[in-house]
């Protein structure tokens, strides 16, 4: 049996999660496989590799290998936007 990868374990993990979820495609949304381009510097050892490319927050597309981890937030985790981290007002 093959063991899967880092990417490819994360990849699974928020397939699982858009299916068992209701996640607006605004918040989290596949965009397919794609090819690692080689002017990423981020992850060289990736370069020319294809591999599962999401939309994050409606506005970034991120390879899969950039995400670093798939954790539940709970509503009770999010941070009030009056301590000082939030929009300004």
């Amino acid at each position: 049996m093959k063991v899967p990868t880092q990417p490819e374990l994360t990849h699974l993990q928020l397939q699982a999660m858009l299916r068992d979820h209701d996640i607006p495609e605004s918040e989290l949304k596949y965009l397919g496989d794609r090819v690692y381009p080689e002017d990423f510097q981020a992850h060289p050892e990736y370069h020319g590799q294809v591999m599962a490319w999401y939309l994050v927050g409606g506005e970034h597309e991120v390879p899969v290998c950039d995400i670093a981890s798939v954790d539940r937030v709970d509503d009770d985790d999010c941070v009030p936007e009056n301590d000082g981290w939030g929009p300004q007002s």
